[in-house]
């Protein structure tokens, strides 16, 4: 038997003889069916509970499971309320490669707002509760968004440029590098909202970012993976620039087609001064956009 299946077993098995779970949920990419399975996927869990202080005061999950190697519980994490928070999380892997993601809630939370995860397969259900699960991944679509969630995005993508250049100045590389993932959020985010414009905003760009492969144009997917680079100078220069004109250029596209506002000439002017001011070569920024292989 594959050390997942008895992993799986093992779960099951515990909730079925406390008679403190009443309703088990699995969730996630196991039970999506447009997901390759592969021997990585995690198992993510949702034990819904008579006494959810029962899983945190008494659960010994080593000996239930296996050797952990490493576990996180909602006490662990720095955003925890115990107070404010729905129930409680238990984030294990374990010696044998296997890794569980369970969430503890109390069954009241189940019978006021029903199941939330749009991918997921109820397993034990003991008294028999109208729940309809589904399976799908409605909950992981690229959410719509607004004029002011686009000129949000703008805003902040073009206030933080000047600090990527202003750190490649000063030789300030770790500046540099933290501000660029600044803006490729920014960039990620008005890519998704293109895939979400023309597929009806009913489609997942998958986890990390997935399945930009499969749904951008290939000349911008090249671009993004492009935008990536190490700590050499010459690199952030090229990833920022790269990252200015893919942002501009969707930004662009989405602007005309939603009709939002936007400056047209809002990245030849920042250019301008990214030239002026840091000493960036706007005809190597010409050069190295024109080049993309």
């Amino acid at each position: 038997m594959r050390r997942d299946e008895i992993l799986f077993d093992k779960i099951v098995k515990l909730a079925k003889e406390n008679d403190n779970v009443r309703v088990m949920e699995m969730n996630g990419s196991r039970v999506n069916p447009y997901v390759v399975k592969d021997d990585f996927q995690d198992f993510d869990m949702v034990f819904y509970v008579r006494d959810v202080n029962m899983f945190k005061s008494s659960f010994d999950y080593e000996s239930i499971f296996g050797k952990v190697l490493v576990k996180q519980t909602s006490d662990d994490q720095r955003d925890y309320d115990p107070i404010n928070n729905q129930g409680y999380v238990y984030l294990i892997q374990f010696k044998d490669g296997t890794r569980l993601d369970l969430t503890i809630l109390d069954i009241g939370y189940l019978e006021q707002y029903g199941i939330q995860d749009s991918l997921s397969q109820i397993i034990l259900n003991k008294d028999g509760r109208k729940i309809t699960s589904r399976n799908d991944e409605s909950c992981y679509y690229v959410e719509c968004f607004d004029k002011r969630d686009f000129s949000l995005s703008v805003n902040e993508f073009f206030w933080v440029t000047p600090y990527v250049a202003k750190g490649l100045a000063r030789n300030h590389i770790f500046y540099s590098l933290k501000h660029l993932d600044v803006l490729r959020s920014e960039l990620e985010r008005v890519l998704d909202w293109w895939i979400g414009v023309e597929n009806s905003f009913k489609v997942s760009v998958g986890k990390a970012k997935n399945k930009y492969e499969k749904l951008l144009p290939q000349d911008w997917y090249n671009r993004y993976k492009q935008s990536y680079c190490d700590y050499k100078l010459q690199n952030i220069k090229k990833s920022l620039y790269l990252m200015v004109n893919l942002y501009d250029e969707v930004a662009k596209i989405l602007a005309k087609r939603l009709n939002f506002d936007y400056d047209e000439n809002l990245k030849d002017v920042m250019i301008d001064f990214l030239r002026e001011n840091y000493n960036l070569d706007k005809e190597w920024f010409c050069e190295s956009i024109g080049n993309r292989s």
